[in-house]
């Protein structure tokens, strides 16, 4: 049960269009956070709610470059597939 629980969390995480975006964008590859907030026409605490979200449950995770975090898919091909699912 205590899986479930887990894969439930994991998809509950991805369950929200503003997240799906944030995936989606990632699936080309790493953005900082001023790129991401661009692309979906978003405020920065909005978008760093989301990635923080995203990265409790391991879908993205982050490198500092200067004072700016950018993001990347810890499993892309996991995503890629996943999305291709939902697809």
């Amino acid at each position: 049960m205590k899986d479930m629980r887990k894969s439930a969390q994991f998809i509950k995480a991805l369950a929200h269009p503003t997240r799906l975006a944030i995936v989606q964008g990632l699936m080309q590859g790493e953005n900082c956070v001023c790129s991401i907030e661009k692309k979906l026409g978003l405020k920065q605490a909005n978008v760093s709610q989301h990635l923080n979200i995203l990265r409790s449950e391991g879908v993205v995770d982050y490198r500092v470059e200067g004072k700016q975090r950018c993001y990347f898919l810890v499993n892309r091909e996991k995503m890629r597939k996943l999305i291709s699912c939902i697809d």
